[in-house]
């Protein structure tokens, strides 16, 4: 019997000094970052038979628990991704928004002190000291752009920096919870609890930059870790690598790809999820928007001074040459598509309705089995602006949304590829400065356009005009053919675009240029008018004008770009653009502190979710170590009645 109660009592003391020591590790671990609370479970030994009654032979400890609820630490992890995002994306967003504020009202007030500038020399069309502030304040217009674009090319190489600091941290996670899984795979059951902490608080701190989902293995709580939408990360014991990798077809939008050692497969950056999802979104989003924006608003007024500067004199009485570079170089335009790698083709983008152009990427298929050309593109929303077929011997041309794009060859039949065109990205790194002399600036007018028109078309004449003389250009009733007649209402003999000889054209005009016929059925370029214009549109040019004195007709046409509503479809002015960008940044940075502040929330319930089921209670534990204190002593006590009843039968021996 003695020898019964010393085992009993054995087994009570090990049991309890095991329940003090987890107590104690609670207690220790209570300011420990991702610690959850364990307990150990206690069991009763198996019973012996003796006669004819089953007696108890002490506890034991069955197994260390740790207090874990998987729901709660999935919505942990959840919230965090989304807290990440949401910081990340209005941390970004609040650069951009201090810049953009600041360089809009440079720009506005650069682009309006150019156009006071033209107000002063419309009083004095001839003064040079007037003409040169006009020159000078242009020239600040285009450093401005150029500033703007360059700084926000810069804020883009910044975030793909980011991005590979960022995917090296991920890496780096990804083998510590791949160590972590074959520390767990090599330790007992019992010695687990501490390494699921630190493999919870991996996952977690991984959460913050990307999407994250966690499966359970045999006796592993994170034995597969997944991000975005099915890339997986970790599996068992090996962990794939994430990698930044050049974007296609441009190498400036790179993208994260997953190397698992075979291939390398780019990730969908919409389903990236925290720091990187907010990274990607806001190079997109944001700085690739604004880089299009201010392209388009430098385009757009480029063009329109270029464009009215075209059809007027300068003070030598020769046609206004372009105050800007041209919109439409050969250099520019190639430069506004991107191939793919290995394409042969060559195609060319030119700007010819400055109202229409839109922002972002179209994407441009192009497919041809030698006979036929088949076209269909597609805009940055997704929408189709243009599916048509083409008979190879054609002319390849497709116009769209203010482009003509010229297709000079594509790769050999058969062949289909997927070309990138970008019509106003590099508006704003090209706005430079053409003209630099105070005398090229084009006082007097030669061509007015109607009152009533209500198109955007641009007539302008050509040098290699032969004529002179009063002419009128009407578009016709239909809006599908013009029509030339000169001072006396005759029509004048031109030349199509097939070589034949012809009174009506068809509009739009293929290379916008008007030929007249020398008499002899030649071609003569003449005059050049854009696309843009309505049924009813006409125009009125004098070709071979005499300078006239103090003539500021032209003058006054160039600062009618101030508020004229010639973007956006009519919507806004050239300065309204900027205007525009500034504002929707404002309020997509407050949109992202809302979201910020909403997300905290979203933590704070899922960090609270997670305390109350694994938090470390510290009366709680206090009690308990009390209580198995307690019951310590008392198992002494019964080791101590043992050995004395022990003794007693020996000595009644």
């Amino acid at each position: 019997m003695a020898l019964d109660l010393l085992n009993i009592g054995m087994s009570g003391l090990r049991t309890s000094q095991k329940q003090l020591n987890v107590t104690s590790h609670n207690i220790s671990n209570v300011n420990t970052p991702g610690y959850s609370r364990q307990s150990a479970e206690q069991k009763a030994d198996d019973a012996h038979w003796i006669g004819g009654s089953q007696y108890g032979t002490g506890a034991y400890i069955d197994n260390v628990r740790r207090a874990y609820d998987q729901f709660a630490a999935r919505e942990l992890t959840q919230s965090t991704t989304q807290l990440h995002q949401a910081n990340e994306s209005h941390a970004q967003l609040a650069v951009m928004d201090e810049y953009i504020s600041n360089n809009a009202s440079k720009t506005v007030d650069s682009m309006n002190d150019y156009y006071d500038s033209v107000k002063s020399l419309a009083d004095h069309p001839n003064d040079l000291g007037s003409r040169k502030a006009v020159l000078e304040n242009a020239s600040l217009v285009s450093q401005t752009v150029n500033s703007t674009y360059d700084t926000l090319s810069g804020m883009q190489r910044d975030v793909n920096d980011q991005l590979v600091a960022t995917v090296d941290r991920v890496n780096s996670l990804g083998q510590e919870i791949a160590t972590l899984n074959k520390r767990i795979q090599e330790n007992p059951a019992g010695e687990k609890n501490d390494l699921f902490d630190q493999q919870q608080s991996l996952v977690n701190e991984l959460a913050q930059y990307a999407k994250v989902t966690v499966l359970k293995g045999k006796d592993n709580l994170a034995n597969t870790v997944i991000i975005g939408e099915g890339q997986t990360l970790v599996s068992g014991t090996e962990s794939s690598r994430l990698t930044v990798i050049p974007g296609e077809p441009d190498p400036l939008q790179s993208q994260v790809a997953v190397d698992d050692g075979h291939n390398t497969a780019p990730l969908n950056p919409d389903s990236l999820g925290g720091k990187l999802g907010a990274m990607v979104s806001f190079r997109r989003d944001v700085i690739e928007r604004s880089l299009d924006e201010v392209g388009r608003m430098a385009i757009g007024f480029a063009g329109q001074v270029n464009a009215i500067q075209r059809q007027g004199l300068d003070l030598n009485g020769e046609q206004g040459k372009n105050l800007f570079a041209d919109v439409n170089d050969s250099i520019a335009m190639s430069q506004r598509v991107l191939k793919p790698v290995g394409s042969s083709a060559d195609m060319t983008v030119a700007i010819d309705d400055v109202s229409k152009l839109q922002t972002g990427d179209y994407q441009l298929t192009a497919s041809t089995d030698g006979v036929t050309n088949s076209y269909q593109m597609f805009n940055a929303k997704g929408e189709e602006v243009f599916n048509q077929s083409l008979l190879a011997t054609d002319p390849q041309v497709i116009q769209a949304d203010g482009m003509t794009i010229d297709v000079n060859s594509l790769s050999a039949a058969p062949s289909s590829e997927t070309f990138t065109i970008r019509p106003v990205r590099l508006g704003g790194a090209q706005m430079t400065m053409n003209a630099n002399e105070a005398s090229d600036i084009a006082a007097q007018r030669v061509v007015f356009a109607a009152e009533g028109n209500q198109g955007t078309a641009q007539l302008e004449p050509l040098p290699s005009a032969q004529v002179t003389g009063s002419y009128q250009v009407v578009i016709s009733n239909t809006g599908d053919t013009l029509s030339v007649y000169n001072d006396q209402g005759i029509k004048q003999a031109l030349i199509d675009e097939n070589g034949s000889p012809t009174t009506d054209l068809k509009y739009p005009v293929q290379g916008n240029a008007i030929n007249f016929d020398d008499g002899m059925n030649n071609p003569v370029p003449t005059l050049a008018i854009s696309g843009g214009a309505i049924a009813g549109d006409s125009f009125t040019v004098q070709l071979g004008a005499t300078p006239a004195e103090g003539d500021n007709s032209n003058l006054m046409e160039m600062q009618q770009v101030q508020t004229r509503k010639s973007m956006n479809k009519g919507r806004s002015s050239v300065i309204e653009l900027f205007q525009t960008l500034s504002t929707d940044v404002g309020i997509q940075k407050m949109n992202a502190e809302k979201f910020s502040q909403i997300s905290q929330l979203d933590l704070d319930a899922a960090t609270e979710r997670v305390a109350s089921v694994s938090g470390v209670n510290l009366d709680e534990e206090a009690a308990n170590l009390m209580k198995f204190q307690q019951a310590y002593m008392a198992s002494s006590r019964i080791m101590s009645v043992a050995r004395e009843t022990f003794d007693t039968l020996l000595r009644a021996v």
